[in-house]
């Protein structure tokens, strides 16, 4: 890998990503997909991502106490994740690449738009039987596709008005399974290659970094600055793909 502008780029967009996952507990692939889809192919882009977000999730299980109830809980929503991440990747194959960066663009924004009206969702017990299973297929197919279901499981976890720990650990698990059954996909479609397996692997190493420095700052950082910043970063970035895909 030759050191071009390009690369720097990417790397320093990669770091920041890591950084935010490990002082947040998510966002990693909602920040690193479209900042590194501005520079490189998106199905590359997405492909290369999931070994390091694998690795950075199991982290986040087992800190602490591990909670197998969450599996008991979410195996609905888990099994039609399966389903949902594989037909997103089918779409991600065939689809043309400026659909995917507008597909991708409007989940950022919606995102930032969420969180700037602060939507607040309340899910009953009765609600989540049939919600779950929906946002588990939803989940996975805008995973499999543009790799940003993060804003989705994020405002059903929320709706279910989850303590801190629990979500962190629900949605890293969720993410876990999403992740596995995505690399068997990309697999399928032959996306995984050894180049590609190569480059992921270097990738890792260096999203590591980043999520080190993200967990030793956790406590330390202030959220609410840093969220506003963050949230204006990804406006643009969102707004860029948007208006990159359209013209």
């Amino acid at each position: 890998m030759d050191f071009s502008e390009t690369t720097l780029l990417v790397a320093a967009s990669l770091l920041l990503a890591a950084y935010v996952k490990g002082t947040t507990g998510m966002g990693f692939p909602l920040i690193a997909t479209p900042t590194v889809a501005l520079l490189l192919d998106i199905r590359t882009a997405i492909t290369i991502l999931i070994i390091p977000n694998i690795i950075m999730d199991i982290t986040q299980i087992f800190r602490g106490s591990f909670a197998p109830a969450i599996f008991r809980r979410f195996k609905g929503l888990l099994l039609l994740t399966v389903l949902g991440v594989f037909l997103g990747t089918k779409l991600l194959v065939t689809l043309p690449i400026w659909l995917l960066n507008l597909t991708l663009g409007v989940m950022v924004l919606v995102f930032v738009t969420s969180n700037l009206f602060r939507l607040d969702l309340e899910i009953s017990p009765q609600m989540e039987g049939m919600l779950s299973p929906l946002v588990g297929f939803l989940g996975g197919f805008l995973n499999g596709m543009t790799n940003a279901a993060g804003p989705a499981l994020a405002i059903y976890l929320y709706g279910l008005k989850l303590a801190k720990t629990e979500f962190v650990k629900s949605i890293a698990t969720i993410f876990i399974f999403t992740k596995v059954s995505q690399l068997i996909a990309v697999s399928t479609w032959n996306l995984f290659t050894f180049s590609t397996l190569r480059l992921s692997l270097l990738v890792t190493l260096l999203c590591l970094i980043g999520f080190y420095a993200g967990l030793k700052t956790q406590d330390r950082v202030n959220q609410q600055t840093f969220n506003r910043g963050l949230l204006v970063l990804l406006f643009v970035i969102g707004v860029t793909l948007v208006v990159r895909s359209l013209s």
